[in-house]
């Protein structure tokens, strides 16, 4: 009886090639086949990365490989990422991307601009008192003689164009202001369209003040430089949403300007005949 060799009981089997086992995924180095087997997460067969909660996401995130279908879709996933790019800290975003006059709409501004405008123009065209200069309760003529009951007319349109130039005067002295501010405080300007019908409604509101009426002429005035100082300084914190020093560097600014800016606007208001 012959004895089979072992050596040779594989002899008639087919011969197992080795692309018979290119099915079967290669462990990286380093990766743990039990800890993959029996961890309560899911873990790629090829590299042990952890996979997606949601079970119907069959491909590796890290290295690309593809459980159903057993193949790798992008071999060069994981080497062609590119690192999140870090900030540069030497850069500040915040004075970067920060605009001093914060965007929005210039409509309601302008329609606020108008109407408290209109009603100061009203006013001076009704001759409210406190628009113009008396004394004793006698209005001035037009030779400059407090000889009036009321304000002429020629007088009141004047009194007008003179309100209306000296609002433009200051609309044009905040912008310039505005773009003094931004170069000393690192910021962007912003909109200036948008900076521009706000800073109108913030004016026509401050002109609101000559409304007030007081017999001592030199009260009267102070009164109205003072309530309008204020509304133009608490209408800018509003709308720019600051109470930090830039607010200060901005009404400073503003105010050296007009002041630059004044003997210009007089020329102008003088060379009118009242």
């Amino acid at each position: 009886m012959t004895e089979s060799n072992p050596e040779n009981s594989s002899e008639g089997l087919p011969e197992e090639s080795e692309e018979s086992y290119a099915l079967e995924p290669a462990l990286e180095s380093g990766v743990d086949a039990e800890a993959i087997k029996d961890g309560g997460d899911r873990r790629c067969q090829r590299c042990g990365a952890p996979m997606p909660e949601d079970e119907s996401i069959m491909i590796c995130p890290s290295c690309g490989y593809d459980i159903v279908t057993n193949q790798i879709i992008d071999p060069t996933i994981s080497e062609t990422a590119e690192p999140p790019s870090q900030p540069d800290p030497s850069v500040d975003e915040d004075q970067e991307s920060e605009l001093l006059s914060i965007p929005g709409s210039t409509t309601p501004w302008l329609i606020a601009a108008a109407v408290l405008a209109g009603v100061v123009v009203m006013a001076m065209l009704a001759g409210w008192s406190s628009f113009f200069p008396r004394i004793d309760g006698r209005f001035f003529d037009g030779e400059g003689k407090p000889v009036l009951d009321a304000p002429g007319i020629g007088i009141r349109f004047a009194a007008v164009f003179r309100y209306l130039v000296a609002s433009g005067v200051l609309l044009g002295t905040s912008a310039i202001a505005l773009w003094i501010t931004s170069r000393i405080e690192g910021l962007k300007m912003g909109d200036l369209g948008v900076w521009a019908a706000r800073c109108a409604a913030i004016i026509a509101a401050a002109s609101l003040a000559r409304l007030i009426s007081i017999d001592a002429q030199w009260l009267q005035s102070t009164t109205h430089l003072l309530v309008g100082g204020l509304v133009v300084a608490i209408g800018s914190m509003l709308v720019l949403r600051r109470r930090d020093r830039v607010i200060g560097v901005l009404l400073s600014t503003w105010a050296l300007v007009i002041l630059l800016v004044v003997p210009v606007a007089r020329l102008i208001s003088w060379s009118i005949p009242v």
